[in-house]
């Protein structure tokens, strides 16, 4: 297809609000490649009234719209979906005023990722304090933006949360084993590696190049804000309690994630049971491949990409198994998602804009 016939398909408008941050360069990358999509308005406090090539250089010629303040944006007429790359708190104040202009909503945080006001209390004690949601009546309604667990709701929906990035690869890994009852729920551990942009683009002690060239460091150890979406989601899939223990750690990479998740199987479970769960969760999935005992992975094959590559490997001697679940934080743990995502909301092709690997940073 020319680029030419790609303009003349365009017909969903879309807002980047928080267009600044990684989050937000991120969607600006994929949707530029985007045949039925175009960027009606990139929103933030960082940039404004530039343009965004500016503060992307590298998108000099390809993205050259001026950004506009988040204070004094007027949604009303501009889209027909906005994204809320920006940090928790942000889109359950500001979603309301969009739905109502008609406009669908894609939320980064953690602000729309549970589905009662009580499980959001739960969450938010984990982050600064438990508090109540600001709209909770919108989480009746809001989805869970794991495409790979909830496709046929996400179409239908108006307000998807995106999921977190590490939740992302270690629910990738786990999900078919717990829906099928393979394994033995209380003795889940993640182990997981992540790069430095997944803290975002405003430096923060550790995460910024001095601290963390040449080292590797645990953090957040047994109170990460991540364990509560991943138990919830579990919980759900296995339909009993699901507890996990989880501890991230930093490591000297720009971006990607890997996962080591360890699990007990139940008793009987064979290899090929095992096999066949991956199987019927994934055959049909465009972004997620699985191998059986195949000691191949690496991050370079994920990097830049919407894919999750996993490891599962079946230990006879313990009967137990460990998946390795590999993803670049930025998409497919993040905006590549939101991507995907915002495809089957407004029903584009559900790959459409994620071909594409040319990345910042």
């Amino acid at each position: 297809m020319t680029l030419t016939e790609q303009n003349n398909l365009k017909k969903h408008r879309v807002i980047i609000y928080g267009a600044g941050g990684y989050g937000g360069v991120g969607l600006v990358e994929n949707l530029l490649t985007h045949p039925t999509v175009e960027i009606s308005a990139l929103v933030s406090r960082e940039g404004a009234g530039s343009a965004y090539s500016h503060l992307y250089p590298h998108l000099k010629g390809q993205m050259d719209l001026v950004v506009e303040h988040a204070e004094s944006f007027e949604p009303k007429g501009r889209g027909d979906l906005v994204f809320f790359s920006t940090p928790d708190g942000v889109g359950q104040t500001l979603a309301k005023k969009y739905l109502d202009y008609g406009i669908k909503v894609i939320d980064f945080s953690g602000d729309f990722r549970f589905d009662n006001n009580e499980t959001y209390r739960a969450y938010s004690a984990w982050q600064q304090g438990e508090a109540d949601h600001a709209d909770a009546s919108l989480l009746n309604e809001s989805i869970y933006g794991m495409v790979e667990l909830n496709r046929d709701k996400i179409k239908e929906t108006r307000v998807v949360g995106n999921p977190g990035c590490m939740a992302v690869s270690c629910l990738l890994a786990l999900l078919p084993l717990c829906k099928e009852r393979l394994i033995k729920y209380d003795s889940i551990v993640c182990d997981v590696k992540t790069g430095i942009s997944g803290a975002g683009k405003k430096p923060k002690p550790g995460f910024h190049f001095p601290a963390a060239s040449e080292n590797a460091y645990p953090y957040k150890i047994a109170k990460h804000q991540h364990i509560y979406e991943i138990e919830k989601n579990l919980t759900d899939a296995a339909d009993t309690e699901v507890q996990i223990q989880f501890t991230p750690h930093v490591i000297p990479l720009v971006r990607g994630i890997i996962s080591t998740n360890y699990c007990k199987l139940n008793k009987d479970v064979t290899e090929e049971d095992v096999e066949m769960a991956f199987e019927k969760l994934y055959k049909n999935d465009p972004f997620v491949t699985y191998h059986m005992n195949d000691g191949t992975l690496d991050l370079s094959r994920v990097k830049g990409s919407n894919r999750c590559d996993l490891g599962v490997f079946f230990d006879r001697r313990t009967h137990s198994l460990t998946v390795t679940s590999l993803i670049d934080n930025l998409q497919k743990g993040q905006s590549g998602n939101a991507v995907q995502v915002m495809n089957l909301m407004l029903g584009c092709d559900e790959t459409a804009g994620l071909l594409n690997q040319t990345r910042y940073p």
